[in-house]
């Protein structure tokens, strides 16, 4: 191209560059300057330079989101890349600006949990049977307890915000499966980082609900995408963490019926189960033990001062006066029917659009938790994620913020006891939600519904 023709046509080496499509080495050594890049931001920016494994692990978590997002692009151009990367390194920079928050449940929690578990060997510390703890979390907290010099505080919200950017990649792939394009993609999982109540149950509560989340997700992207062994294991470790990861689960007679899994499956989701609960076995104690474990959380959590409800909306905030004997179990059964009938509604259906399995799966997350008791303000973070994979259009939008707003009215009030709005109020908004989401899910889908071969 001569001079003249650059000059007739405005030729720019910034924006030529910007523009070129990132394929093959274009595409991995742009990856990877970013996040060196990253890394120096984060050693030299941000101060951890006392501390590099922190600024790794951020690196890490941002390799994990670029090298995750770029490779499954197209014809993009570097501008796009670079958009990606700078959503993604946003997050984890909030992540990571709340890394010194001092929450009370740390302090008054989780460290004297953990400096008890010092003073024990580690197959003790794994099987701890006070305060009924899943066997997920009292392997990590148990592994966690032998770090001398490294702080508490620190590992626990490392741990989380890695999974957290594990769940946000799962995020992107279920988003591409409901028929999303890359850059819906791309914002759903930045913003799955960056949304409040995300940043709060971390920063602000030190709790790492990422884990089974992520483990959740990437399960049911298997199993949609016909892979049963690893979903049904991946599921297996969800619900070894925390129960509440069982809310999915209604999805898997729908899925028996489709021919997505098959009976033998469920070994890998009990085998999962079990292998986060082995030092409890180690340690002498008994399955039924284990199991009553769950059963335990339930009743401490009813009767420990909590009630049917802490701060969390749903059928038992309308009530003025509700009684834990009368409706603690029989919440629990009246959940039990609600998720079988939707199994049979979907059975009765036939095969499934990608987007109606997304859609009963943020009904089983967001409705459930809405008729169970005892649920925490922490109990829509399942929920949230999978409302942004259904955020493709204006409604799937309108969800994902009105869940994102139910949730983080509740941790107002449980972290900063500041009612925004009355319990009441929010438990019908969030009831009338999930109205809509059953009428949403049982319609008659317009158009063609997929059916795998």
């Amino acid at each position: 191209m001569t001079s003249e023709k650059k000059k007739q046509d405005g030729f720019d080496p910034v924006r030529t560059i910007l523009m070129t499509p990132a394929e093959g080495g274009v595409k991995t050594g742009v990856s990877l300057l970013l996040v060196l890049l990253f890394l120096a931001y984060l050693l030299f920016g941000m101060g951890y330079v006392e501390t590099p494994i922190v600024a790794l692990i951020g690196a890490v978590c941002a390799a994990i989101l670029i090298f995750g997002t770029v490779f499954q692009m197209k014809d993009e151009p570097v501008i796009v890349l670079l958009c990606a990367a700078g959503i993604f390194c946003l997050g984890i920079a909030a992540h990571l600006s709340l890394l010194d928050v001092n929450p009370g449940r740390m302090s008054k929690l989780l460290s004297p949990l953990m400096q008890e578990m010092w003073n024990y060997d580690l197959l003790t510390a794994m099987a701890w049977e006070d305060k009924a703890w899943s066997g997920g979390y009292l392997m990590v907290l148990g592994l966690l307890s032998r770090l001398e010099t490294f702080p508490w505080l620190y590992a626990v919200k490392l741990l989380n915000l890695v999974f957290t950017c594990i769940g946000a990649l799962a995020v992107q792939q279920l988003y591409r499966y409901n028929g999303g394009k890359m850059l819906g993609s791309v914002l759903a999982s930045g913003a799955s980082l960056m949304a409040v109540t995300i940043l709060l149950n971390s920063g602000s509560w030190a709790h790492c609900d990422a884990v089974f989340a992520a483990f959740s997700l990437w399960g049911l992207y298997f199993l949609l995408n016909r892979h049963p062994w690893p979903g049904c294991l991946l599921w297996g470790l969800a619900v070894g963490f925390k129960l509440q990861a069982a809310f999915l689960f209604p999805l898997l007679l729908p899925m028996f019926m489709e021919r997505k899994i098959a009976l033998r499956h469920l070994l890998a989701l009990a085998g999962g189960f079990l292998l986060l609960h082995i030092p409890m076995f180690l340690d002498g104690q008994t399955l039924m033990s284990v199991l009553g474990r769950y059963n335990e959380q339930i009743r401490e959590t009813a009767y420990g001062g909590a009630g049917l409800t802490d701060n969390a909306p749903g059928i038992y905030g309308l009530m003025v006066v509700a009684s834990v004997r009368e409706f603690s179990g029989m919440g629990l059964f009246f959940g039990l029917f609600m998720a079988t009938l939707l199994s049979v509604a979907m059975v009765r259906r036939g095969p499934l659009s990608p987007e109606q399995w997304i859609k009963c799966a943020l009904l089983l997350a967001f409705g459930l938790p809405l008729v169970l008791p005892q649920m925490n303000v922490r109990m829509l973070y399942l929920a949230l994620l999978i409302a942004l994979v259904s955020a493709k259009d204006v409604r799937g939008i309108v969800l994902a913020c009105l869940t994102e707003m139910i949730s983080l009215i509740g941790y107002m009030k449980g972290i900063f006891g500041n009612d925004v709005i009355p319990l009441l109020v929010t438990s019908l908004i969030a009831l009338v939600a999930a109205v809509y989401m059953i009428t949403d899910c049982l319609s008659v889908q317009k158009g063609t519904v997929y059916a795998e071969s």
